[in-house]
């Protein structure tokens, strides 16, 4: 029996078992990342279980509701796990509670389907001779995959409008994978492959986390110190402009109203910049409260508007900060940076001698 299961499985208790070792050995995200990602892990593996069972039982003939009951229960769990990524994806989103409720509406109705058939053979049953019997609602548990599917690429577009293209095309590729497991289950008879789908997904999407966890910035999650030299030496004969960011008062707003505040102001500035920054921008934190943007293959004009765009969302708040460009002319980029950071102290002398 174990061995049977295991020659079933053994790619997807491969994959499992090392991402349970990379979970627990894993201090660099956020707790509620961690157990997000062990709960997609046990789901997945009771999904295996249930399966297995269910198998079982009807070669040895047990009793019709046994079957049932092992079908059900993996019916009812293979919609959670890409509900698992739809929740993973909205992790920074500010989605209100009705929506959080909404979308675990499909989810409910689907396990009200898989267990009603104890009592009626609408979605499925099993008959006296133990053979799967599929009713007029069969597919629903591939139906209310396919709308979590949907809405994570719904979430893809969002991403890649929002110029999120890494996480975006990590999402499209475990839609598409997964439905081409599930068609692959469903039509050609190749089971067991939904399950290597979720496995690697998971895998997959957690190898994202641990490279974004590398790029970005913790607090403001834009790009970080690290990622700003690398990028520099990637892009260094298209730059065209390099922006140096200050924020004003930061040691006051920590002395008087505590350093949550400060990181508070911090956070308010990025959310600013994000707004406004255009395509070929990308935006670093390099300090407690020093930014960097580096236009790549922008031209001075476009340059001018994304500072006076910046100016004009930061009016909105209430923070102050200094800006100072530096626009490409040949030399070597740490010449590029200084000039920058040059215009920028200039922009802070004139702001502190406005307010004295």
């Amino acid at each position: 029996m174990i061995r049977w299961f295991v020659e079933l499985n053994f790619p997807a208790l491969i994959i499992l078992v090392f991402m349970s070792v990379f979970l627990m050995i894993n201090s660099i995200f956020q707790k509620k990342i961690n157990r997000t990602f062990g709960l997609s892990l046990i789901i997945t593996v009771i999904e295996m279980i249930t399966y297995c069972a269910e198998i079982k039982s009807v070669e040895k003939g047990s009793s019709p509701n046994l079957c049932i009951f092992f079908c059900a229960l993996g019916y009812s769990v293979r919609p959670v796990i890409i509900y698992i990524f739809v929740k993973l994806s909205l992790r920074n989103d500010n989605t209100s509670r009705k929506f959080k409720f909404l979308i675990l509406v499909p989810m409910i109705i689907n396990a009200m389907a898989a267990f009603s058939a104890f009592f009626t053979d609408i979605v499925y049953t099993y008959n006296d001779k133990n053979e799967f019997v599929r009713g007029s609602l069969g597919y629903i548990t591939h139906f209310v995959c396919i709308i979590y599917m949907l809405l994570l690429l719904m979430l893809t577009v969002s991403r890649f409008c929002h110029r999120d293209y890494s996480e975006g095309l990590i999402i499209f590729l475990i839609v598409t994978v997964n439905i081409l497991a599930m068609f692959m289950e469903s039509f050609l008879g190749m089971y067991g492959s939904s399950r290597n789908a979720y496995s690697l997904s998971i895998v997959f999407y957690y190898m994202f986390f641990s490279v974004e966890s590398f790029k970005r910035d913790p607090l403001t999650n834009a790009l970080n110190r690290h990622c700003f030299y690398i990028d520099s030496e990637k892009y260094k004969d298209v730059i065209t402009a390099v922006v140096s960011i200050d924020l004003n008062n930061l040691k006051k707003i920590n002395d008087t109203y505590g350093h949550a505040k400060g990181d508070e102001a911090i956070c308010a500035i990025v959310n600013v910049i994000d707004k406004v920054v255009p395509k070929g921008c990308l935006l670093y934190r390099t300090g407690g409260d020093e930014f960097m943007i580096l236009c790549i293959r922008i031209r001075q004009k476009s340059v001018e508007k994304l500072l006076e765009n910046i100016r004009t969302e930061i009016g909105q708040t209430p923070y102050t900060c200094a800006m100072g460009v530096a626009y490409a002319n040949g030399e070597n980029f740490d010449s590029l940076c200084a000039r920058a950071d040059a215009e920028m102290y200039k922009n802070k002398q004139k702001y502190k001698k406005m307010v004295s």
